[in-house]
């Protein structure tokens, strides 16, 4: 490959190195396809290994008065709206209400299936179901194992995956961690189907925590007030259910928080009247005793007939009183034997005693009229006499007991008057507290009946109120997932391979510091470059390739390196030669002896000095007889140098090897002898070809290139460190060096330049050399 060929082949775009890129894409092509499947690998089974989310929602409209409006409110109207909708949804994402939502679903056992890559909620859908009177906290939140035997006819359960399993029948009580329960078949029982299965007893905090995170409510337009509630969930029926009943109970809900004004004025109100009832029952008790206790329920008439009475009562008493002075007027009168009675007397006297006293005084005169005829002793006049005094007694007997009856009725009428004055005195206390308890009375009457007519406003308001919410659109039942989004995913994961694999491509772009191209050292060094040696494809061991391998493609840049070598050091027939490099390993003793090899074939005679004395070579291509001679053994005239030639199977083609490892190689180097020995070979030899130590390590190389005409200095694609091109040129400056030239050694050839079926080395076409083209 020569140096235009070189440079056609590769461009560089705007500083980056299109040869040095396709090394580390060769070099790391395994670990930048590992990227790529791994990380298309892993959005796959993220998508393989992550459940489907569906999401359930529905939209509702909240009905506002707007009556600012007519009077140009605008802003203050849509502040309103604004607050209002807010509260609106703070509402519904408050615990209070989801509290209302967790009583009015039947989510507080989820049972759930494992299968063989995810577990799923057998929402509605579950082979069984737990019944219990009662559910202790020791096991909330705990997932209960269950695992039907053979026959479906018994059952084991376990606390947790670490408890101890318990034996159960269906539909009898069953008891674990003092959880009494029992386990019943439902028609989507399978006997056959082989998933295991746990439920779980739901706490009333971790409900509340599964909405809150699942629920969201947004607003959709605050103009149009509307809202749009959303609810997630692995299960899509679930998800459903939850977003219909959170509508209809929010329905409910808001016209119950609207109407909870008139609600709590009419509990109050009915509380108040219940009180009124009860005080104004006190009263009507009071009113009815005090007409049973004074016959009459109207003090006023009632203190005027007690006067009236108490008047009458004197009224009579002043008549009985002057009866009984007429009464003992008559008495004294008719003890003193005049038995006379005035017409006053006869008036307030009974009949029968006026007769009796008619006839006594019939008989006192027709007594009289006897005493002027008779004598007191005659008959007659004592019959008389005692027919008046018989009747005088009878008389006054009976005005005595009349009088008795009177002073009877006397003492009745006092008794009955002290007492009408004792009633007369209390009759304006109780004249005062019936009429305030009257008075009492009709205030409470009055206020009953108010209380009685804003109850019926109340309840008419509140029956004629109507729900501020309309739901436009039901809950929605989900079909296809959100979550997750497989083709994001996969696209991700395309994306993120690409983009970690040119990341890592560039990071390992700047961090090869390694000599990738001829061109890298043309740019950084003023030596010219003789050449490239490809990279071997099959070397079987042998070093001298040019003999054994003449048609690859390392032979025929070696005799491209010859021809070029020839054009580099024009004029002189002797040539020294030396070939060093900075580092062992980099080729300059492969290059040495396939060089010495080439230019033997081209009817030239060549030896090969190895002046490393410090290392020994191995897998040379002939043997060593006598290891113990050598350039060591030449340079302190133990031995001449004829009698260390080794001859190679390539004609006039001589080896001279290092010999024994010398104490001092450097100082060899520096004495006369090896001059002596540079000239006594250029008599016989046109090429003396110098395998020297690295300079970088020793100085012999240093030396031995400021004796050689041609130094030769090797540089090995992808090994030699690009500061070693500084090295070179610090060695060539301070040692003042000519005729130095580099050599770029086991270069990687891209199939371009040896493509036309000349050479015997087959090239690798693997498919991914193809791909890259490299």
């Amino acid at each position: 490959m020569n140096r235009q060929e070189q440079t056609e082949l590769t461009t560089d775009i705007e500083g980056i190195d299109l040869n040095k890129l396709k090394i580390v894409l060769r070099k790391n092509l395994i670990w930048i396809i590992g990227i790529f499947l791994i990380v298309n690998l892993t959005a796959y089974l993220t998508i393989r290994w992550t459940k489907d989310l569906y999401e359930s929602e529905s939209e509702m409209k909240l009905d506002i008065k707007q009556d600012a409006t007519e009077l140009g409110i605008k802003t203050l109207v849509e502040d309103q709206n604004l607050n209002i909708i807010s509260g609106e949804i703070e509402q519904i994402k408050s615990k209070v209400f989801l509290n209302r939502v967790i009583d009015s679903l039947d989510i507080n056992i989820g049972y759930y299936s494992i299968g063989k890559v995810l577990v799923d909620e057998k929402y509605r859908y579950s082979p069984i179901k737990v019944t219990a009177s009662q559910f202790p906290s020791n096991i909330y939140d705990t997932p209960i194992y269950i695992d039907f035997e053979p026959g479906a006819m018994a059952f084991e359960v376990k606390f947790g995956e670490d408890g101890e399993p318990v034996r159960g029948t269906f539909g009898k009580a069953i008891t674990i961690n003092e959880f009494e329960f029992t386990v019943s078949k439902t028609k989507s029982f399978d006997p056959s189907a082989t998933d295991d299965y746990y439920f779980i007893i739901h706490s009333r905090e971790s409900l509340l925590d599964y909405l809150t995170d699942n629920l969201t409510v947004e607003p959709l337009n605050f103009n149009a007030n509307t809202i749009k509630i959303t609810f997630s969930d692995f299960n899509a029926l679930k998800a459903h259910t939850i977003v219909s009943k959170i509508d209809s109970l929010y329905i409910n809900y808001s016209n119950e928080q609207k109407n909870l004004t008139n609600k709590q004025k009419i509990e109050w109100l009915n509380n108040e009247l219940l009180q009124v009832e009860h005080k104004m029952e006190d009263f009507e008790n009071y009113f009815e005793n005090f007409t049973l206790l004074n016959k009459s329920n109207n003090v006023d008439e009632d203190l005027k007939r007690t006067i009236f009475q108490i008047n009458k009562i004197d009224s009579q008493r002043f008549e009985l009183n002057k009866k009984l002075t007429e009464l003992n007027q008559l008495i004294e009168n008719l003890s003193s034997s005049n038995p006379e009675i005035s017409i006053n007397q006869k008036q307030f006297l009974p009949s029968y005693l006026n007769d009796d006293l008619e006839v006594l005084n019939k008989l006192l005169l027709e007594r009289n009229r006897l005493s002027l005829s008779y004598n007191e002793n005659t008959f007659a006049f004592k019959q008389k006499e005692n027919e008046l005094n018989a009747l005088r007694n009878q008389v006054f007997n009976q005005l005595t007991n009349l009088k008795k009856n009177w002073l009877e009725s006397m003492s009745e009428m006092k008794g009955k008057k002290e007492s009408l004055e004792k009633q007369f005195a209390s009759m304006p206390d109780k004249n005062t507290q019936f009429s305030k308890n009257q008075r009492f009375y009709k205030l409470y009457e009055e206020f009953y009946l108010s209380m009685m007519q804003s109850k019926a406003q109340f309840e008419i308001a509140q029956a004629g109120n109507t729900p501020d919410f309309k739901v436009l659109s039901p809950a929605t039942l989900p079909t296809n997932p959100i979550a997750p989004q497989k083709l994001m995913i996969l696209g991700i994961g395309l994306v993120a391979s690409l983009v970690i694999n040119f990341f890592f491509i560039g990071i390992l772009y700047l961090l090869n510091n390694k000599i990738i191209s001829v061109q890298e050292v043309e740019r950084n060094i003023g030596i010219p470059v003789l050449g490239s040696i490809p990279v071997l494809q099959q070397t079987n061991g042998d070093s001298l390739v040019v003999l054994k391998n003449p048609k690859s493609r390392a032979s025929e840049a070696i005799r491209t390196l010859r021809t070029s070598l020839d054009f580099f050091t024009t004029g002189g027939n002797k040539k020294a030669i030396s070939v060093t490099s900075t580092i062992s390993g980099e080729g300059k003793s492969f290059l040495a002896m396939n060089l010495s090899g080439v230019l033997a074939m081209s009817n030239k005679k060549v030896v090969l000095l190895d002046l490393d004395m410090r290392k020994a070579k191995d897998n040379l291509p002939f043997n060593i007889e006598d290891p113990s001679k050598g350039v060591s053994t030449i340079l302190i005239n133990k031995h001449d140098w004829n009698d260390c030639i080794i001859k190679t199977s390539v004609n006039s083609f001589d080896y001279i090897p290092a010999g024994p490892h010398p104490p001092n190689p450097s100082e060899l180097l520096l004495n006369g002898a090896f001059n002596q020995l540079l000239d006594s070979l250029k008599t016989k030899y046109d090429y003396i070809v110098m395998d020297t130590p690295p300079v970088g390590l020793v100085t012999d190389g240093v030396m031995v290139m400021k004796k050689s005409d041609v130094s030769i200095y090797v540089f090995r694609a992808n090994y030699s460190k690009r500061e070693f091109i500084n090295n070179l040129s610090r060695v060539i400056k301070i040692n003042k060096l000519t005729n130095v030239a580099a050599v770029v050694n086991a270069l990687p050839s891209d199939g371009k330049a040896y493509g036309y079926g000349y050479y015997e080395e087959k090239q690798d076409k693997g498919f991914f050399k193809k791909l890259l083209k490299i």
